[in-house]
């Protein structure tokens, strides 16, 4: 499927473009694909709303988590007051970057810029963009928790929105041979990604505008869709 005439589509004012979905889904490909395609034609900065742009906090955080005697349980299940104040401190950390992130993309979008991004934030406590610290836990309400929680959530709540924000969907199996063929360190297991696709699947990122996308076919199918919902107007 011919995608040659995208970049004519492209409106020329700035806006934040997200590509979101679950582990597998396929946003690096897209991500870098389609900047690829706009920066033909216009300014176009990527960034990610996920964990890369703080790698030693995500090292303190397996760290912490490593140390944790309950290291085997999953996330769904209540963990010890030492673990959830553990996870709490790094939480609130990435909630501030992410915050500092969309505001600089949003300073980039006013000055006309396109800015493609690699995931980004959601209110909805527990998924995988979203706030992390424990707020409804049995026994887990003690005041600085508390106090670390509402900050985690005013920090969310501040978020620039994208302008729209496009989430790839493909099915469990698709998910998990994708999974299994790309090239990265620290690589989640299969049974991690079946975990993480159930608890993911339905998520919104913070956005304006924002539309589900099939990317089980190509890549050009699925660029062709992002050009139709990227036409001036929709």
């Amino acid at each position: 499927m011919s995608i040659g005439v995208l970049h004519h589509t492209m409106s020329r004012t700035g806006r934040i473009v997200v590509i979101a979905g679950i582990d597998g889904a396929g946003k690096s490909t897209v991500v870098a694909s389609l900047a690829a395609r706009l920066e033909t034609t216009q300014r176009v900065a990527r960034v990610s709303g996920g964990k890369p742009q703080a790698a030693w906090l995500e090292r303190l955080r397996l760290g912490l988590r490593r140390a944790s005697p309950e290291d085997g349980m999953g996330r769904s299940q209540s963990r010890p007051r030492t673990r959830i104040i553990r996870d709490a401190l790094p939480g609130l950390v990435l909630a501030l970057l992410r915050w500092r992130l969309s505001r600089r993309a949003r300073r980039l979008a006013l000055a006309g810029v396109t800015v493609v991004a690699d995931r980004w934030p959601t209110l909805e406590h527990g998924k995988m963009d979203g706030p992390k610290i424990a707020r409804d836990q049995p026994g887990l309400n003690g005041a600085i928790l508390r106090l670390l929680a509402r900050w985690e959530l005013a920090l969310y709540r501040r978020i620039e929105p994208a302008d729209i924000a496009f989430f790839l969907v493909v099915d469990e199996s698709t998910a998990i041979q994708r999974n299994a063929e790309r090239v990265k360190a620290g690589k989640e297991s299969a049974e991690d990604i079946k975990r993480r696709y159930r608890e993911n699947l339905a998520y919104r990122p913070i956005a304006q505008r924002f539309e589900r996308i099939d990317n089980s076919g190509t890549l050009a199918e699925v660029l062709a869709l992002l050009e139709r919902n990227l036409e001036p107007g929709r």
